[in-house]
């Protein structure tokens, strides 16, 4: 007998944390945190698995939304180690310890009182119990190898996902049943990132992400397309003696862009000038350079900091700062949540005819990002209630440079997998309901769930 409970407190893109039951023994997939929710709001419900234990806790990737709960869980949970990849294990360390560091700064501005919710102390002694486990490979939950024919209770592999550096698939087995937790997953080649490498095999269960389920991908659209018509922009904007702002999240998309942007510069498509980031990005870039030859990625031989040359933006100067033409500032966050550097920055580019705010990732609608981008050229938008409306007179464009699978493709990738059943996570409710639908329609046979929080359900 085995079930699933869905620990999340919602059917949307938030934290992602998922119980399973194998006969009595459990296994944890991805503890994160709500990027929009506050306190404990934001976290997994771990009471709806009442007093279950936990044999592990399996890490897909350190996306916040992933692993920003996962000291909770293993509070939760405090005889389970903790299983991921190698360059998951270097790089969800700094950015707890940036959580850690976000949280407290949001009890002084906010009163959040329950913030930090956990310490820089505990992140140290945690770390014990994490475990870097090679891709294809049979482990234990006891973190040993295993022999492909090799029985256990529990038995997992990592296979790559193509979403971010380390992130993975989970591929389980265990009370006779075989499973497959797709994390996130790309099924298409990035410019750092390869393709997922889809498991070969049945299986009997899939737990699968959604969260593209509801933006139908436009004719036409490729990433080469999607980078020409970027950096035509960007050529555009220089030509117009202006500077670019690129609001940007700091793991993955900072490494992905900066790239694309290097890449062009060595064949003369854009100016020999320095590039900025922020200082999160430049630490997630070392861990990048320093995996680059131990992980599933494209040009090993490049180390980012080394042959591109970055520079960390000195936010403490931002008073100070003036834009220039042929400049490129590739700075957090991505959504430009307030009292971010891309947000106080597009202070400063906003009313400048000539500059540019360019956007490569997700926005959320309700973000100031996302209110940028509805905002028409010649109208107010306002950003931050500290510098109220201003004026949008930059040229302000979105290039979708996904990390996430395209929904046709995700629809194909589970059709080819043919599960009996199949649950429906990380997603909203517009993205659940077309797979569903579509589903039902391809694969009648096929038993789709879309799990609420708190419910068991057997498979």
């Amino acid at each position: 007998m085995a079930s699933l409970i869905n620990l999340t407190r919602g059917n949307e893109i938030g934290a992602n944390c998922y119980y399973l039951d194998f006969n009595g023994k459990g296994v944890v997939l991805d503890s994160g945190m709500h990027p929009k929710a506050e306190g404990f709001a934001a976290i997994p419900n771990f009471n709806a698995v009442g007093n279950r234990k936990a044999e592990a806790l399996f890490l897909t990737h350190a996306h916040h939304d992933h692993v920003g709960s996962m000291p909770l869980a293993m509070q939760r949970f405090y005889d389970a180690k903790v299983f991921m990849s190698e360059p998951t294990y270097f790089l969800a360390e700094p950015l707890l310890h940036n959580s850690v560091n976000v949280m407290k700064k949001q009890r002084q501005e906010k009163g959040i009182t329950e913030y930090p919710l956990f310490q820089h102390g505990d992140l140290k002694v945690m770390m014990d119990r994490w475990q870097a486990c090679h891709l294809n490979q049979w482990w234990s939950t006891e973190g040993f190898t295993l022999q492909d024919d090799e029985q256990a209770d529990i038995k997992f592999r990592f296979h790559h996902a193509g979403h971010i550096l380390g992130a993975v698939m989970i591929e389980l087995e265990a009370a006779g049943k075989k499973i497959l937790y797709t994390g996130d997953i790309n099924l298409k080649d990035q410019t750092l990132m390869n393709r997922a490498q889809v498991p070969a095999g049945s299986f009997d269960t899939l737990i699968i992400e959604c969260t593209r389920g509801a933006n139908p991908t436009p004719a036409g659209y490729s990433r080469a397309n999607e980078t020409q018509k970027f950096l035509d922009a960007i050529k555009t904007t220089f030509d117009n003696h202006g500077g670019v702002l690129i609001p940007v999240f700091a793991m993955g998309k900072t490494q992905e862009i900066i790239t694309i942007l290097h890449e062009a510069q060595l064949r003369g498509d854009l100016p020999q000038e320095t590039i900025y980031i922020g200082g999160l990005g430049r630490i997630f870039s070392e861990i990048y350079d320093r995996m680059a030859n131990r992980s599933e990625r494209f040009r090993p031989n490049l180390q980012i900091m080394e042959d591109i040359h970055p520079q960390v933006f000195d936010w403490t100067k931002l008073k100070t700062f003036k834009p220039k033409k042929g400049q490129i500032l590739l700075v957090p966050a991505g959504m430009m949540t307030e009292q971010t550097t891309s947000n106080r920055l597009a202070q400063l580019y906003l009313a400048r005819e000539q500059d540019g705010i360019f956007f490569v990732g997700y926005c959320d609608p309700d973000s100031p990002a996302g209110r940028l981008k509805r905002t028409a050229r010649g109208q107010r938008v306002n950003l931050n209630p500290e510098y109220g409306e201003q004026p949008v007179l930059c040229n302000v464009q979105h290039f979708d440079f996904t990390s996430h699978a395209l929904r046709e493709d995700l629809l194909d990738f589970t059709l080819q997998v043919n599960p009996k059943t199949c649950f429906l996570v990380h997603g909203d409710i517009a993205a659940l309901d077309w797979f569903q639908t579509q589903l039902a329609e391809k694969a009648p046979q096929m038993k789709v769930h879309i799990p609420a929080p708190g419910v068991e359900i057997p498979f």
